[in-house]
């Protein structure tokens, strides 16, 4: 059950990151911006405009949520950074 749930987040949180830089339409470097995990286990998010990442209220900046492809140098969200968040959900 756990892992359905951490793979569940990961995919939410993905195309919300996903979504967030399109709309923005800034490389995910110079985008300042940051989402807030309002329920995880609902995946619930929201922007929070221009904000530094802050781990204690669930508030992450977008650029801090991506890394480079090494395979096509773009930019991707951290699908390894978003599981690492999740296991402060569950476990």
């Amino acid at each position: 059950m756990m892992l359905n749930e951490t793979e569940d987040f990961v995919e939410a949180m993905e195309q919300f990151v996903k979504a967030e830089l399109r709309a923005s339409m800034e490389p995910a470097d110079y985008n300042n911006e940051a989402i807030e995990i309002i329920d995880a286990r609902n995946h619930l998010f929201r922007n929070v405009g221009r904000q530094t990442t802050d781990e204690e209220l669930n508030i992450y900046a977008i650029r801090d949520l991506c890394c480079v492809d090494e395979a096509t140098i773009e930019t991707i969200p951290n699908r390894m950074k978003f599981k690492a968040i999740a296991k402060g959900y569950f476990g």
